[in-house]
């Protein structure tokens, strides 16, 4: 993947929010908790992973829900995959080896176990206000992503 490549990889979820705002039919959803889990698995790959997809499933969450008081939980790390990759390099994991993980990285992959996980909990991009409702539930149930997200 190119260097352009990410930086549109890290771009878009923001654009696509931002373009989500003015699409029509802005009707809530219900949040359900079956359906997409998120990735898993036990390599370095598939850890990396799983926290990248918690943390943009909960960075769409709180970008289209901040009127409704939900917002990112604080932490020392900006964006998803820099925060992932910090986070593990603190719980001890190689910091050479999470930096070819990341070279290697088909994000198709990620955007998509996104874009899974919120439809399996009733929300979607298109309509923002049902995002808020996923993210609601999440912190509700204590998940990996409500662990995420805070309300104010």
């Amino acid at each position: 993947m190119s260097m352009t490549s990410r930086a549109a990889y890290l771009v878009a979820p923001a654009l696509a929010l931002m373009l989500s705002a003015c699409a029509p039919g802005t009707g809530g959803g219900s949040a359900t908790t079956a359906g997409a889990a998120l990735p898993s698995g036990s390599t370095l790959e598939a850890r990396w992973e799983r926290r990248v997809v918690t943390l943009l499933v909960a960075e769409r969450i709180a970008d289209a829900c901040y009127g409704e008081g939900i917002y990112l939980a604080p932490s020392p790390y900006g964006g998803a995959v820099h925060r992932a990759t910090e986070e593990l390099v603190a719980a001890g994991e190689d910091r050479t080896s999470l930096n070819a993980v990341f070279a290697a990285h088909d994000f198709d992959t990620t955007t998509a176990a996104v874009g899974r996980y919120l439809a399996s909990r009733g929300g979607s991009v298109e309509a923002p206000a049902s995002l808020c409702a996923v993210g609601a539930t999440e912190i509700a149930e204590g998940s990996e992503v409500g662990k995420v997200l805070t309300k104010l």
